[in-house]
């Protein structure tokens, strides 16, 4: 049901008017929010990270917190007034009258139990099922969220399964008692192109059937896939509503036209993504102290404009028939990584893409050197790097850095950026942060943070924030390549956009060679020099980026591109 049918006169699932959100006796973070949601309809919030989203959403499902105060005009459910409520009424409403699928499926899901028992909790306490049907249902959920092996996954614990596994169990257990109102709160953000493309069929089916979406995204491609209406916010309020199409093709607000003009699918290598002034055009970081002069920066300054040189450069990192294989929860031996090469030379980039579970991050893991191969051989600089003991291998350690998806997993909460930088420049010596001062200021200049960030903890950063101090963190030892595992994945589309120019100014000055690990093809595409496709633990095909994403020559790569939102109509 588009939301021409919405406005006429289908009572609404969801109805707010005048939401306010305020914490203490701070600024309201959500003021004045007016919407509404009709059954069949897919109404898509999008903003800035820090808009407002998560707490409207949040405040729906009466989880804003303790120290919230919510006022509104009207804020029902079917009719149904939700402010007042008692804890008591309000776990009678969560599962059964409204599902929510959260971005972090590893925080959302309980470590100890199995995800086909959580999943079925709901049915226990919400249905008259028996054991056996709860099962049974269980595996139905499963398959419905295109999750393979759903029997043995069903016996797995969380941090048994891949990000994208873990997201369609979270995703099953929010539909499990098909409530009629569904908050989707960035539910594809962890999950691969074809995975992604079923998770969006599933929630087109339940909107089909009548059921209200209140989609939460960055993703304006997935966005322009599913939803009928568009919703921007802009620091606690809406600034912008109307049908997918005038919202994407038309806008009429500049913040709504700069967060279209930040989405990196069909920009051309280079070309940035942001207004942001490259970090060097306010400070030459490295000029200050040379914290950042990378040894072998020379060589290939930017691939980009002298190809040629990089293509007769030799590889500064090279993977050889590496094989890896592990003991299933069933006994059985799974070869995670078969017979995978690779070459990457400096200012590169070379972009990894594969389904969940393809291999992608066991392969990164082999060329950090955290994995040993069963065979093959990983070598760094023209010199043996994998397989050989670590003792071998530290002295050269710094030479290759990693930026991973969450930078707040990676952080000690305890430390404060400026200890977090100190000990990565002191190579975890906990070196004091006054005697490296200047190098500090230097190394938060060159990702574009200025130095009051150093006394704050990351807890207190926004994510963009974060990702630049963990991209600092990755620079402080002066690698000459980085591992990138989806580093933008879980940022607004802005951020990312303000990440992913970072990143090309890095590369361009440093000459660093990036092995960047993302799902996003059109991330990919505007990042990557080369890529390469990975299937069921093997490297399926590779080349030029623009030769393998303009004309692919495998079948699954075909796959992937076919499957890929578009922003386009």
């Amino acid at each position: 049901m588009s939301g021409a049918a919405a406005a006429g006169g289908t009572e609404p699932v969801l109805r707010i008017s005048g939401l306010r959100v305020a914490f203490g006796s701070g600024t309201p973070v959500v003021d004045g929010v007016s919407l509404s949601i009709a059954p069949g309809e897919c109404l898509a919030l999008v903003g800035e990270s820090g808009s407002g989203k998560s707490v409207t959403a949040r405040t729906v499902l009466g989880l804003a917190g303790e120290r919230a105060t919510v006022t509104a005009d009207a804020l029902e459910l079917r009719g149904r007034s939700l402010l007042g409520l008692s804890d008591r009424a309000w776990r009678g409403i969560r599962g059964r009258e409204v599902g929510l699928i959260l971005q972090d499926a590893l925080a959302s899901l309980d470590p100890l139990r199995p995800v086909g028992r959580e999943i079925a909790d709901a049915l226990r306490l919400h249905t008259p099922l028996p054991p056996r049907q709860r099962g049974d249902w269980v595996l139905d959920l499963l398959r419905s969220v295109g999750m393979p092996e759903p029997e043995l996954r069903a016996r797995q614990r969380s941090g048994e399964l891949s990000g994208g596994l873990r997201q369609r169990a979270l995703i099953a257990s929010a539909i499990a008692l098909d409530p009629p109102l569904l908050i989707a709160d960035e539910p594809t953000t962890a999950l691969d192109t074809t995975v992604q493309a079923r998770i969006l069929d599933l929630l087109g089916e339940l909107r089909a059937a009548g059921t209200a979406i209140l989609l939460i995204s960055h993703d304006l491609a997935v966005v322009r896939g599913i939803a009928d209406r568009v919703a921007v916010m802009a620091e606690g309020r809406i600034v912008e509503t109307g049908s997918v199409a005038d919202v994407l093709e038309r806008p009429r607000e500049e913040y709504t036209r700069r967060l279209v003009r930040a989405v990196p699918a069909g920009k051309p290598r280079g070309e940035r993504l942001s207004a942001d002034a490259r970090p060097s055009d306010a400070t030459d970081a490295r000029g200050a102290s040379g914290a950042l002069d990378t040894p072998g920066a020379s060589v290939a300054v930017s691939a980009r404009a002298r190809p040629a040189e990089a293509a007769a450069s030799a590889p500064l990192l090279t993977g050889h028939g590496l094989t890896r294989a592990f003991r299933g929860p069933d006994g059985s031996r799974r070869l995670a990584v078969q017979d995978a090469s690779f070459e990457l030379r400096a200012g590169e980039t070379l972009g990894l893409v594969g389904e969940s579970g393809s291999g992608k991050t066991t392969l990164a893991r082999l060329a950090l050197g955290l994995l040993e191969p069963d065979t093959g051989t990983v070598e760094l600089d023209g010199r043996p790097w994998s397989p050989l003991p670590e003792r071998e291998r530290r002295t050269r350690r710094s030479l290759v850095g990693a930026v991973y998806q969450d930078p707040l997993a990676s952080f000690d909460p305890r430390l404060s950026v400026g200890r977090i930088l100190a000990d990565a420049l002191s190579g975890g010596r906990h070196a004091r942060p006054a005697r490296v001062s200047d190098e500090l200021v230097s190394l938060l200049a060159s990702v574009g943070l200025p130095p009051s960030v150093l006394a704050r903890r990351p807890l207190h950063l926004s994510g963009g924030q974060r990702q630049r101090v963990a991209i600092a963190r990755a620079l402080a030892p002066r690698p000459r390549v980085l591992i990138c595992d989806e580093p933008v994945s879980a940022l607004d589309v802005s951020v990312q956009a303000q990440v992913l120019d970072l990143l090309d100014d890095l590369q361009e000055r440093l000459g660093l060679a990036y092995l960047f690990i993302s799902h996003d093809l059109g991330v990919i595409g505007h990042v990557s020099d080369q890529v390469a496709v990975m299937s069921e633990g093997r490297i399926v095909e590779t080349g030029p980026t623009a030769d393998v994403l303009a004309a692919p020559r495998h079948p699954f790569t075909r796959a992937l591109l076919a499957a890929a939102p578009t922003l386009s109509a």
